[in-house]
């Protein structure tokens, strides 16, 4: 289970459900050249800053490199007071239910059905996913 974990993080991150947040400054904030002033609205786009690598590697969120000291590496539920609170029921469940289909299911991409994101609200796909479902046989 450890590593299927590191594997729904690596997916969460390449593919946050909720591609931007936005927050107001309570205190003045430098963003390399430009001075941001307090009680300004600040968009963060989640899908650009978690996807700054597209190479698929759960191996980064290992206890070994997960790095303590930055509290916003993964933040597919948002971070900081407006956390989500039910990111720990959401990623059980998701364990849970993702580890039911995968024992009893083999499921394949359809190669000839390019899958394009849509950025809204929530990250969803633009034209649908496409996949074949096999029953696996114990």
């Amino acid at each position: 289970m450890p590593y299927f974990t590191m594997m729904i993080k690596e997916s969460l991150r390449i593919n946050p459900h909720v591609p931007f947040i936005q927050r107001v400054t309570d205190e003045p904030l430098r963003l390399g050249e430009y001075d941001i002033p307090v009680v300004t609205n600040v968009n963060i786009s989640l899908y650009n800053v978690l996807e700054h690598s597209t190479k698929f590697r759960p191996e980064r969120f290992s206890p070994e490199n997960i790095d303590e000291g930055y509290p916003f590496a993964f933040a597919p539920f948002s971070a900081g007071p407006r956390n989500c609170i039910g990111q720990n029921f959401a990623m059980n469940e998701l364990k849970t239910v993702l580890a039911r289909i995968l024992r009893r299911f083999d499921l394949e991409l359809d190669p000839n059905h390019k899958v394009a994101r849509q950025l809204a609200v929530v990250l969803k796909s633009k034209n649908g996913i496409r996949m074949e479902v096999k029953v696996r046989k114990h």
